[in-house]
């Protein structure tokens, strides 16, 4: 993956506070900076908002791989002191929190079952 550039030029513009208020909202709908928004535009890309759905289900997500961790370490530390872990089924978690963080990633990043390294043959972000 290339290396971020460091922004180190600073460009400032006038913008009436329903402008101001647009580039915030679709910023936020986004999921990045009014700054990173506004490069974009200027580099004619075309910004994609990713649904609060799709939001939602990111965080879910999220939270269901953090317990899913707690159960494995729960299991890993009883076993590590000799313990009888308790008793659950038998689930791959290694290959479900990868499958989960694959979903989650599909939810923010619009690809076709593919993550996209980069921009090569598109001016989508």
């Amino acid at each position: 993956m290339p290396k971020a550039k460091k922004h180190t030029v600073r460009f400032e513009m006038l913008l009436t506070e329903e402008q101001n208020d647009n580039w915030q909202i679709l910023a936020e709908s986004c999921g990045i900076s009014k700054a990173e928004l506004v490069r974009r535009r200027m580099s004619g890309c075309r910004i994609k908002t990713i649904p609060q759905l799709n939001w939602t289900c990111y965080w879910k997500l999220l939270e269901i791989s953090k317990d899913i961790n707690r159960i494995a370490k729960a299991q890993d530390i009883a076993v590590t002191n000799g313990q009888l872990p308790p008793s659950i089924d038998s689930i791959p978690f290694k290959d479900l929190l990868e499958q989960i963080s694959k979903l989650r990633l599909s939810l923010v990043v619009e690809t076709n079952g593919e993550i996209e390294s980069d921009m090569e043959d598109s001016d989508d972000w």
